[in-house]
């Protein structure tokens, strides 16, 4: 078992829950950094896409899992 793929699965859930959990946050922060920096057209309501990062973030999180399983290392 890879110790270091699996740290980096860990990290990969935390992110996807995170996105899942705060998404009205993460949307709401993105928005106001966007103001800030007077990018006012790129303003929009994207809750729902973040949804879909989590879930890409779990698919990396699984890949991770699997390999660390393996004794598979990138090192």
């Amino acid at each position: 078992m890879d110790i270091f793929n699996l740290i980096r699965a860990g990290i990969f859930i935390v992110a996807g829950l995170i996105c899942i959990i705060f998404r009205e946050r993460l949307n709401a922060f993105k928005n106001r950094m966007l103001k800030k920096f007077h990018f006012d057209r790129f303003v929009k309501d994207e809750r729902r896409d973040y949804i879909y990062v989590a879930f890409l973030l779990f698919v990396i999180a699984i890949i991770f899992f699997i390999l660390s399983m393996l004794n598979i290392s990138f090192e």
